[in-house]
């Protein structure tokens, strides 16, 4: 039977039923660390002027090796990441009032009465029991649903679950987008670098699609399994090779953007006949090529095939029509390089 009860605990409790090892953070369903340090600044500010602060949700259980309770924190898991690692002296309190004793100041370097004040602030914490693994997600996409910071993808990541959904996230953790510079560290944590695997995979299996609405459907129709998975991976690792090798450094390439990053692996798709022919291009004239095309697109007022491709590139840049007219317009590019 699933059941909520209202309470509190304070700070030092939680602090150290986390060091305990009985308070889970990072669950599968949730979306990483993206807190600036401003946000976890002001945060322990509020604490310490003893502001309120919204309310957590955790899932109560009992440890099977311990017999100790054990809690899955549902919403709140920023919040009481930020509290922790003040209390790890991780940063200072930067948005607080120049003029308060405990400006600037880490956890270690306050008076014994302001760690107090710390660890003996009240959390208002529901507390939730006898609830599946799915009432579960389902509780944390409706508490996040309309909250801005939440992406897409992040709602994608939360909710859906499979094998569609595993193999995109994989992709997107390799290693190349570390170094493309496609995407900032914060990005990347937002999981825009998933976000743009899973519209590659379909890209390579089914070619361009309007819009991001094919993603929904793909993490549905391919949730018990996604035969074609190893046969994209391999497509696409072979392309960012070809691509960090050829375009050195990428970074500083119109390609390294998601938009011409797309259109580039759907115009080398094309051209190398899903990658069997990769090999057989040339990789310095056709850089050569890329680089002058990239020139072309940046003059002040770009005509011909350039042209063609800036507007593709600046307006309504994920329409099938214009994903279709970038990757044409490259893949002949390369064709004729």
């Amino acid at each position: 039977m699933s059941k909520r009860s209202p309470t509190t605990k304070d700070i030092g409790l939680l602090h150290q039923l986390f060091q305990n090892g009985q308070i889970a953070l990072s669950t599968e369903f949730q979306r990483n660390s993206v807190w600036p340090s401003a946000a976890k600044a002001y945060l322990i500010d509020t604490i310490l002027n003893d502001r309120p602060i919204p309310i957590f949700f955790m899932q109560r259980g009992t440890s099977a090796q311990t017999g100790r309770p054990s809690y899955v924190v549902i919403d709140g898991q920023q919040r009481l990441r930020a509290i922790f690692e003040y209390l790890d002296d991780r940063f200072a309190l930067t948005q607080t009032d120049p003029k308060l004793t405990f400006y600037k100041k880490r956890y270690s370097g306050l008076t014994e009465d302001l760690k107090n004040r710390i660890l003996n602030y009240d959390l208002v914490v529901q507390e939730l029991s006898g609830y599946t693994e799915r009432d579960i997600r389902d509780m944390f996409v409706r508490m996040n649903r309309y909250v801005v910071k939440l992406s897409p993808q992040e709602l994608r990541h939360a909710k859906e679950e499979g094998a569609f959904k595993d193999f995109v996230e994989r992709i997107g953790d390799l290693p190349f987008w570390n170094t493309a510079g496609t995407f900032s560290a914060l990005q990347l944590r937002r999981m825009k670098a998933v976000e743009l695997a899973a519209e590659l995979t379909i890209l390579l299996i089914e070619g361009p699609q309007d819009k991001k609405a094919a993603i929904n459907l793909y993490y549905g129709q391919y949730r018990e399994s996604f035969g074609d998975g190893s046969a994209v991976k391999s497509r696409l690792e072979a392309y960012f090779t070809w691509i960090e090798t050829t375009l050195k450094p990428l970074k500083r390439t119109r390609f390294r953007k998601s938009v011409d990053l797309y259109s580039l692996i759907g115009a080398l798709d094309l051209v190398s006949e899903q990658s069997r022919r990769l090999g057989g291009l040339k990789k310095a004239t056709i850089a050569a090529a890329l680089r002058q095309f990239d020139k072309q697109t940046k003059a002040r007022e770009p005509s011909g095939d350039a042209g063609r491709y800036v507007v593709a590139a600046s307006r309504q840049t994920d329409n099938i029509i214009p994903r279709r007219t970038r990757i044409e317009i490259l893949a002949n590019l390369i064709r004729t390089a």
